[in-house]
């Protein structure tokens, strides 16, 4: 989500892909295939933005992890690797990082990437006058969050270019994850051709970047085609010519333009489909353990959701088992705020996990009329919710045990992806709102932090003294075994609060056609289009 560095122009792209001894085994664009490759992928939706610093979501961050690549990089099985950072060492305390930059790092340009390009794209995250919705991201980093609440300058982040080949970040607290957030795009390089941006991201004719792929064309609502980037410091091992990500919100439509041979790769996958295409297309289908949660927030900041017992009777009242089965996919109910399948980690669980199903209702009841509702007085409430996928699904099945179950009166409401994001914003537009959390490193600082106080992510407003000082507590822990006890710790607290009701884990779910290599399943569901081969 970020961005920055140096100045010049862009070429043109189609001058780019012509010029001579870029291509595999040096012999440049032109002696490739006269057919171009041409890779064609779902994407879901259309990116809100393709400014690193500002962008949210994976219908951006796939596409822009073709555009650039940050001082670190994913390999195609979702392990952190060297990008243009080609060595790093940290202080023995865990506070200072040091990275070597490669020489043969270029911008599309054809100038240098260097040093300071990565101090002014995470400068310009922690702007706050650029809205980076992940700038908290980098809060480790000293002087970060002072910095994004407009409390310094940004020249007094640090993180400091000594050379144009060395970069220093110094911390304020460990944080275990820092290398993973580098591969991100609020930690990518800007370029800086001393231009206002505004516009840029989005038009080929002006786009910089310094990835395997550049901008060659958006026609919002219809494709996102890139180009391979001839001047990418690895180009001769990038073997598709142009990826196209197509903004299909609907799985169905999908999984048909697939069939008919218009994409090679899915976003998605609809629960109703997958046994039925586990039958006709098993060596196409790709279902994996995927780090993400997709939860009920409630706005703690007014009335009802204000009173933990009702929350705890909502939570309560949910069949989770049920959902699973709806969806189809092989998610897991959801107790609790981080997966299972976090690295290392033993999470905390809802202390009502393992009652009996009639048990559990009882309970919900009991609460529910604590809470001050019953069936002559029921609770009424609005359920704002996403268009696409299954959200309307899972809605739908909520509101009906909520229903069944304690009376409640349940208005649904549905909005397009945009138009959810921009009502998230506003609390006094909605009192509950599903929503999925990818994580974005294997550590379950990923999910707990979303809840600190201080987290912009924080979409229920949840405010704990004792969460949060575990969390800070746990991230200045060097001590692994001591850091993990502390964030189960501060799981626990939260899940006593219920500022949300967690619903359940998801799997990644794919269509690959058989002609494409190189797509490999990971826990962070990252495909970098870089390692893909067209049969």
């Amino acid at each position: 989500m970020n961005l920055r560095a140096i100045s010049l122009v862009a070429l043109p792209v189609i001058a780019l892909l012509t010029l001579p001894g870029c291509g595999p085994g040096g012999d440049g664009v032109s002696q490739r295939d006269a057919a171009p490759v041409i890779v064609r992928r779902g994407n879901g939706e259309d990116p809100g933005t393709l400014d690193p610093a500002r962008a949210e979501g994976v219908h951006s961050f796939s596409v822009l992890t073709d555009l650039y690549e940050g001082l670190l990089a994913l390999d195609a099985d979702g392990s952190v690797i060297a990008g243009v950072a080609e060595s790093w060492q940290a202080s023995q305390d865990g506070l200072t990082y040091t990275f070597r930059l490669r020489d043969d790092a270029k911008w599309s340009s054809g100038q240098p990437v260097t040093a300071h390009d990565f101090v002014h794209g995470m400068r310009r995250t922690l702007n706050p006058d650029t809205g980076s919705a992940y700038s908290f991201l980098l809060y480790a980093i000293r002087n970060a969050e002072a910095i994004a609440k407009g409390g310094l300058p940004t020249s007094e982040l640090a993180v400091t270019a000594p050379d144009e080949a060395t970069l220093v970040i110094e911390l304020h607290s460990p944080a275990p994850y820092l290398l993973s957030v580098l591969t991100m795009p609020i930690a990518f390089p800007y370029f800086d051709d001393g231009r206002d941006p505004g516009g840029r991201f989005a038009d080929p004719e002006r786009f910089v970047g310094n990835g395997p792929f550049l901008l060659a064309e958006w026609q919002p609502g219809s494709r996102i085609r890139l180009r391979r980037n001839p001047l990418f410091r690895e180009a001769d091992t990038v073997a598709i010519d142009e990826v196209h990500y197509l903004p299909i919100s609907e799985p169905i439509t999908e999984v048909n333009m697939y069939r008919a041979g218009e994409l090679e790769i899915t976003f998605a996958v609809p629960g109703s489909h997958v046994d039925k295409l586990r039958k006709t297309h098993a060596a196409d289908l790709r279902i994996a353990p995927f780090l993400a949660l997709y939860y009920l927030a409630f706005d703690l900041g007014e009335a009802p959701f204000d009173d933990p017992l009702l929350r705890r009777a909502l939570s309560m009242a949910i069949d989770r088992d049920a959902l699973v089965r709806i969806t189809g996919r092989g998610e897991q109910p959801a107790y609790g705020l981080v997966p299972d399948s976090v690295n290392d980690y033993t999470p905390a669980r809802f202390s009502w996990m393992s009652l009996p199903a009639e048990e559990r209702l009882a309970q919900a009841r009991n609460l529910y009329a604590q809470a001050g509702y019953s069936s002559s007085a029921p609770l009424t409430i609005t359920l704002l919710y996403d268009a696409a996928d299954i959200h309307e699904t899972i809605a739908l099945a909520v509101s009906e045990m909520w229903r069944n179950t304690l009376g409640v009166d349940v208005r649904l409401e549905k909005r397009e992806w945009k138009h959810l994001l921009a009502a998230r914003e506003n609390p006094a537009e909605w009192q509950v709102m599903p929503f999925a959390w990818s994580g974005d490193y294997d550590h379950p600082a990923t999910f707990t932090d979303l809840f600190h106080s201080e987290s912009p992510q924080n979409l229920p407003g949840y405010a704990n003294d004792r969460y949060d000082a575990l969390l800070d507590e746990a991230g200045a822990t060097l001590d692994r075994d001591e850091q993990m006890r502390l964030y189960a710790a501060a799981e626990a607290v939260a899940l006593e609060d219920d500022p949300i009701a967690p619903l359940y884990f998801f799997v990644s779910k794919h269509l690959v056609s058989p002609s494409i290599a190189g797509f490999e399943s990971n826990a962070l569901d990252r495909h970098p289009s870089r390692y893909l081969k067209k049969q």
